[in-house]
């Protein structure tokens, strides 16, 4: 029940009353614990988290991948010139890796797997590989998504959107009548920065074929290292810099 209430996608009156309904069911009302949970709530319910950007990370997993990335390379027996050495070594694997994910996303294109092939393709254009390949299962979800009501307030619609076979579960999405500024009650697009399965399905709903820029949050696009600026003074675009980057690693192992 605990989990339920941290993890649920609940309005703010929903989240509360489930709450109350816990610590009187198991009787800890008074309980300094449970106490200083409810005042630390909204550092910790999805309710009271919801339209905050942290890039989907609520855990310490990220952290706990770079220690076990360090691990491989330093140990606590080292002295500071090997731990500085072995170090190196770390950071020039991972930079390698970086390498690696932009020559995926400068060649080829991915193989569209979606029934919403057109906004899947328009994804596949803009976003990173990695983030587009978090961005397809939303695609899926979408097609189990339908509107159940449509209300005209001029220069914007509100429509609700309901998932099939789920009665009783609604989420209001906002859209302007071009669907050039469409937002949604979950406030995943402002959590995570990619449109929630809701949005998907208004775009669908007024035929629109591609994800517009009011939705594509820029540092997950292929163009978020569009120029850099070398030492030199040159300028090159993200496929040149990283046809470079691939060169410059490949010399450095030969």
């Amino acid at each position: 029940m605990f989990r339920d209430c941290m993890l649920g996608d609940y309005e703010v009156r929903t989240f509360q009353r489930k709450w109350f309904e816990i610590v009187e069911k198991f009787g800890v009302a008074d309980k300094r614990w449970v106490q200083d949970m409810y005042e630390r709530r909204h550092s910790w319910a999805t309710t009271h988290i919801r339209g905050k950007f942290f890039a989907e990370f609520r855990t310490t997993s990220r952290c706990e991948g770079l220690h076990a990335v360090i691990s491989r390379y330093v140990k606590s027996r080292y002295s500071y010139t090997e731990f500085l050495r072995h170090f190196h070594r770390c950071l020039m694997f991972v930079r390698a890796k970086e390498v690696e994910a932009d020559f995926e996303c400068a060649k080829g294109d991915p193989v569209m797997t979606t029934n919403l092939k057109q906004l899947e393709r328009s994804a596949a254009e803009n976003y990173t590989r990695a983030i587009f390949y978090l961005f397809v299962p939303i695609l899926d979800r979408a097609c189990a998504m339908r509107v159940v009501d449509s209300e005209d307030n001029g220069s914007y619609f509100i429509h609700t959107v309901s998932r099939y076979g789920t009665p009783g579960k609604d989420w209001r999405v906002v859209a302007t009548s071009d669907t050039r500024e469409v937002r949604c009650t979950c406030m995943r697009m402002e959590c995570f920065g990619v449109p929630c399965e809701h949005i998907i399905v208004v775009l669908v709903l007024n035929n629109v074929h591609e994800i517009s820029w009011s939705l594509i949050l820029p540092r997950w696009t292929k163009d978020a290292k569009l120029v850099a600026v070398q030492s030199m003074g040159m300028i090159w675009d993200s496929v040149q810099l990283t046809q470079h980057w691939c060169l410059m690693d490949w010399y450095r192992k030969v």
